[in-house]
């Protein structure tokens, strides 16, 4: 059983008409879903010898309700499903699960080839913070946790900080979906950072023919991910001290989840999500999680951007925040323009009690 956000097209089309959706319940498309996935974590090496010699991207520039920019390469959807059917042998009865009309699939996929609205938000939300209102307040931040990361932006701005401001960091990116995190989020992690080389060290990587993904004539183009351009990143990520986790599968039990995270108490945790909390399994489940993970730390918080009702499907934000209460945190809804537009959505700030 499947339903839909209410998006057109590839990717970040909002549909007008979004309220009037299928109303499917969600307690039929439990029933008829396979058992969830047992979650567990990605060896990097493995990901990235899985991909192609060429991926191809498109460049978005988010802008701030103040005015601050932010560029940031994704991987191309056609370049995904093309990489899945030249991998398809026959063994599978969808190899293209996930690219078809279907945003959410429960227990099969859970739409992260696709960037919604609502992580479009939490960027411009995070580039407008810090003291001097842009990222600067990342220094206090050792951890990075997105959960349902999809195509990442969120935690890709966050990256990109980073790696610009040589901050050694962990960071955690978990999906639903393997195939999400080896096709989407991986390679637009290798992007995010291609897209801070210039100079010296990018001719030394890629060639006198330059850094594709820092030209300034084209949006669209390809990264040739040859042995030299994978081990540059993996050199830099070491260099920078920045250790990445790649994580897949259900967020419940939540035993297994912690297992499988890097944390210690002293570790300051910001934890990311967008359309976490579109169903009321969602929504329980996830916020169970966020709890555990904020519970390890002395000092974290979250951020959970979401559509203030998910019509037809039982999610809202103000169960949301009845449910944090439940589970010993408050969720504040913060100030934010723009999110009034179209499908009215919202951005919360959680914290334990």
């Amino acid at each position: 059983m499947s339903f839909s956000f209410g998006f057109a097209g590839d990717d970040i089309e909002e549909d007008p008409n979004d309220a009037q959706q299928s109303t499917q319940p969600v307690s039929a498309s439990a029933q008829d879903a396979p058992p969830p996935i047992p979650a567990r974590t990605h060896d990097l090496d493995e990901l990235l010898s899985s991909l192609p010699d060429k991926i191809s991207f498109a460049t978005s520039t988010i802008t701030s309700p103040k005015g601050f920019t932010t560029r940031l390469p994704r991987r191309e959807l056609f370049d995904v499903r093309l990489q899945l059917m030249a991998e398809d042998d026959g063994s599978l009865s969808n190899p293209l699960a996930g690219l078809d009309d279907s945003d959410v699939q429960t227990n099969i996929y859970e739409g992260g080839y696709k960037t919604w609205e609502c992580s479009i938000d939490l960027v411009r939300f995070l580039l407008d913070r810090g003291p001097r209102k842009d990222l600067d307040d990342l220094v206090r931040v050792h951890h990075v946790i997105e959960m349902g990361c999809g195509t990442a932006l969120p935690s890709l701005l966050l990256f990109q900080y980073a790696l610009q401001n040589q901050l050694g960091m962990y960071f955690t990116l978990t999906d639903y979906n393997s195939d999400v995190l080896r096709l989407v989020s991986l390679p637009n992690m290798v992007l995010t950072w291609a897209s801070t080389l210039d100079g010296e060290k990018s001719k030394e990587i890629f060639g006198e023919a330059g850094n594709p993904v820092t030209s300034d004539e084209e949006d669209h183009g390809d990264l040739y991910l040859t042995p030299t351009v994978l081990e540059a990143f993996k050199a830099q990520l070491k260099a920078t001290g920045l250790t990445l986790t790649l994580l897949s599968g259900s967020w419940l039990p939540i035993d297994s989840l912690l297992s499988l995270i890097p944390s210690t108490p002293e570790l300051n945790t910001l934890i990311l999500a967008s359309e976490t909390i579109y169903s009321p399994a969602s929504l329980v489940a996830f916020t169970e999680a966020m709890v555990a993970l904020l519970t390890r730390v002395k000092s974290g918080k979250a951020l959970v951007a979401a559509k203030r009702v998910y019509f037809g499907v039982g999610g809202s934000v103000d169960e949301f925040r009845e449910e944090c209460g439940r589970k010993g945190c408050v969720a504040y809804e913060m100030e934010f323009e723009g999110l009034e537009s179209g499908v009215r959505r919202a951005i919360c700030e959680v914290q334990m009690y």
